[in-house]
């Protein structure tokens, strides 16, 4: 009878410390995120995902931050050849400079997490949100101008913010 009540508390304890799964990886690394919805309709638009682990998840959202900053960044580009007025020229100028530094950020970002180096990637990818605030900044100044790019900027600091979310689950 002793060993019975033995094994009840052991089983009792061992459940009470294992943590529940939805059996869905994609739903259990995005709860913990800052935008669930965002975070899953993202993940499950990479046809990587169903395959990954949670670092090759949030990794995939590393690549996804780097390859909207990389478009956002043509379209300024084209923007900047058609642009004729002068404030505006110099506005997505700021833009153009500053998305560039932010696709060496999130470069970094992503070296250093498949590097293990989860510091140095959460500081890379806190870098990347400078290049779409500066750039809005500068619509914001007089004389002011409306930006173009600007609901896109938002979005993305947004997909910034919650991979980074993730990412600080790694370096803690």
């Amino acid at each position: 009878m002793n060993s019975l009540k033995a094994l009840t508390v052991i089983f009792m304890l061992f459940f009470s410390l294992v943590t529940f799964s939805s059996g869905d990886l994609i739903v259990d690394v995005c709860q913990t995120s800052s935008n669930f919805k965002v975070c899953v309709n993202a993940l499950r638009a990479d046809p990587q995902s169903p395959s990954a682990d949670k670092k090759g998840l949030v990794r995939i959202l590393l690549q996804q931050c780097l390859t909207k900053t990389k478009s956002i960044y043509n379209e300024v580009a084209n923007l900047l050849e058609q642009a004729k007025e002068h404030v505006l020229i110099q506005c997505l100028q700021i833009c153009k400079e500053n998305y560039d530094l932010a696709i060496d950020d999130a470069t970094t970002a992503i070296k250093d997490f498949d590097a293990n180096d989860f510091f140095g990637a959460k500081i890379s990818a806190s870098a990347v949100i400078t290049g779409p605030d500066t750039c809005e900044e500068s619509f914001t100044e007089p004389p002011i101008r409306t930006s173009p790019i600007k609901s896109k900027s938002e979005d993305l600091m947004n997909f910034v913010d919650l991979t980074l979310s993730l990412v600080n689950q790694f370096s803690n």
